[in-house]
């Protein structure tokens, strides 16, 4: 048995494919995917579509209650606070 104190092991080898985002081309696969699908599927389609509309509405209305609601608690508190230091 050889005993070796300054061994030194060659760097391991990595095999990392690179990968590229590109915006443009996601974006026509996608749109691509959608004609293909509305062709497949007319009535499936409208569907999809007619629920995000809706959904996002909504999301809309209820971020501005919400704001609304944050306006009407910071004048009630703004009143007891007159009250309670008048």
């Amino acid at each position: 048995m050889k005993l070796t104190f300054n061994k030194v092991r060659p760097p391991k080898q990595i095999d990392f494919k690179t990968r590229y985002y590109d915006a443009k081309k996601e974006a026509e696969e996608k749109r691509k995917q959608e004609i293909e699908d509305r062709i497949k599927n007319p009535g499936r389609i409208d569907i999809r579509e007619e629920m995000r509309k809706k959904w996002g509405h909504e999301d809309r209305y209820q971020s501005k209650s919400r704001k609304y609601a944050l306006y009407v608690y910071a004048i009630i508190l703004a009143i007891l606070l007159y009250i309670i230091l008048k």
